[in-house]
This record gives structure tokens, sequence and C-alpha cells, in this order.
């Protein structure tokens, strides 16, 4: 039976797996036949419609609405052997940013007994313009994700100094266990020889309890989401403004951890994203209905409060677009 290499790209809310995924697709020959398994922790499954939209020739696959590692864990290995029916060249993994990756892989390695796929070394992405050593060595969740890594990725190092980067290095090179390799990149560009089959070397994850994904830790971070009519038209400037306005302020005395949204604007489709406490947006290949998800703390926000919010109306001298990462 045909093995299919099998890839699992983790890391925490916003650092740029689907970006990472996305370009590992381009970077592809034609005619390969990959195959992605996204989880979003959110209800509406927006990971999958980027993906298809600038991907189509993709086989994707959306385990959405909990993570799996745990709520939808019993649904990973049907999702996997969905997508291996016909034979692939590749098949990649997205965990929630929420999920432990550790107990997905103890799922998987039982696929890998029966040879349906071949794993392949764990990646795990950070972002550089965020990382903290102080904070990861102190949390559990970050932790955690160290020790599955067996290769270590710092996107968006175009954002820090030459002295982050050093300190960046220092600590990868400090961990225990030691990783196979540590990358630096920008834009979730991943080097091409990451995904080359090679015989995992790894001597075993130790399995992980249920607490050690990030929604337990924080059990107060709140998925939301919403579908809009298909015919509504946002105003482009006024959206970013007051979604700028949600990085500072939040939402009804609620943060706003993530959010991501493909948009119908005056201007065209765009992909809007808050990451990192910045709000970035770009041009989108999708054409549908407009799709919103977000994460809050420590409550859950209707979806009626959250249009209201980004829709709410802004005096004319407010409407200097905000710093925008592009």
């Amino acid at each position: 039976m045909h093995k299919t290499p099998c890839y699992v790209i983790a890391g925490p809310l916003g650092v740029g797996k689907t970006s990472a995924i996305l370009n590992c697709l381009k970077q592809q020959p034609q005619g390969t036949r990959v195959g992605v398994l996204v989880n979003d922790f959110g209800p509406i499954g927006l990971d999958q419609v980027r993906l298809g939209a600038e991907a189509p020739t993709t086989k994707v696959v959306n385990l959405h609405g909990g993570c799996i590692c745990c709520t939808l864990i019993a649904s990973l290995p049907q999702a996997v052997c969905q997508l291996t029916e016909q034979e692939l060249d590749c098949l990649l993994i997205e965990p929630s940013g929420m999920a432990s990756p550790a107990q997905a892989i103890n799922a998987l390695r039982q696929l890998e007994l029966q040879d349906r796929i071949s794993l392949q070394p764990t990646i795990v992405m950070f972002s550089a313009e965020t990382f903290d050593d102080v904070l990861f060595n102190r949390m559990p969740y970050y932790r955690m994700l160290c020790d599955v890594a067996e290769v270590l990725v710092f996107n968006r190092c175009d954002r820090v100094n030459a002295a982050k980067l050093a300190r960046i290095r220092r600590w990868a090179d400090e961990l225990d266990p030691p990783k196979s390799r540590v990358v630096t990149t920008t834009h979730g560009e991943l080097p091409a020889d990451l995904f080359i089959n090679s015989t995992n070397t790894s001597v075993g994850i130790k399995p992980m309890l249920q607490e050690d994904h990030l929604h337990q830790f924080d059990s107060s971070a709140q998925p939301g989401g919403v579908i809009c009519d298909a015919e509504q038209v946002f105003d482009e400037t006024l959206l970013l403004a007051n979604l700028q306005r949600l990085c500072g302020q939040g939402i009804a005395g609620n943060e706003v951890l993530r959010f991501k949204g493909v948009f119908r604007t005056e201007q065209g489709w765009r992909r809007i994203d808050i990451a990192n406490g910045k709000v970035s947006t770009n041009a989108s290949a999708y054409r549908g209905e407009t799709l919103i998800e977000w994460v809050t703390r420590p409550e859950k926000i209707k979806p009626a409060q959250m249009l209201a919010a980004i829709e709410r109306p802004i005096q004319p001298p407010q409407l200097t677009p905000p710093h925008i990462n592009v």
C-alpha cells in the first residue's frame, strides 16, 4: 500500500500556518497531488475557503468547530482516510491554533502503523515579532509546542531587528529535546526541502493530557462566526478603521484574540485578519458570501454585536486609514 508522506504544521493563532501551506502548494511541480486537512476552531471553516479559492486543484477537507486534539479527535482518522482514498504525493495537516498537535500526532501514528501515511518531522511555527523567551518558558502551552516540534519555524522575521533574531537563535539552540532544524523566514515562506519525504527519526512524542492546549489553558477563549448576505458590500476604509479600533479597545469589554474574514468590498474581495494585535489585508481569490470568524476573551460575542462593531459609523476625520500590514 502507498504510504502518503504526512506533514503536521502547527502553531498558535495567527502565526501564518495557512499562508505557509499556500506557499508550499505553489512550490509543488505541476501535477503533484496534494491533500490538505484543515482544523478550524471557529464555526465557519474559513481556512478551507481560502485554500479552496487560492489552490483550487488541491483536495481539502476541513474539520471545524473544535480541535482535532480533543473534541474532533475521533473524526481525524476518517478525514485522513477520506483524503488518501486516492493516492496522494503529500498530505499537509494544519491543527487549530488552539490545539495540542501531540494529541493529533498520537492518533496519526495509528494510521502510520496501518501503512496509510508516513509521518514526517513535525513543523511548529511561531511569530518572531511576538516572541518572548520568558513567556515561552513559563507557559505550558508554548512549552508543549516546543516539545512536539522537530522543525521550529519563526515567521515574520522582517519585523524584528538583528538583536532579537540572535536572541531567538540562542533560545532555540538551548531547547531540549533539540530541534533537527530552526528556520527563520517571512510571509510563511518555508524552504522547499522541508517537504522532501524523509524517514521520521523521532523516538516518539510523549502523550499530552487533554488540558495541554490553549482553549483549556484559557477556557475563556470564545469562538464566533457569521456568514453575511451575498449581496452585502462593505466599505473597506470604514471596516479597516473599525478593526484597528478593535485591536486596541476590544469589543464590549472583551479582547479580540483573533479575527479573520473574506469580505466583499467596494474595492473588490479582500481577506482581512487581526493577528497578534495587528490588522492585515490582502486581495482574495474567493467569490461568494462574506465569511467572518473571531475568537474573543472572556465572553462570547454574538454575530449581531460583531457586525455592529465593524460597521460602526465613524466621522470623516477618523477615517484616515490605519497602519496596515499588506
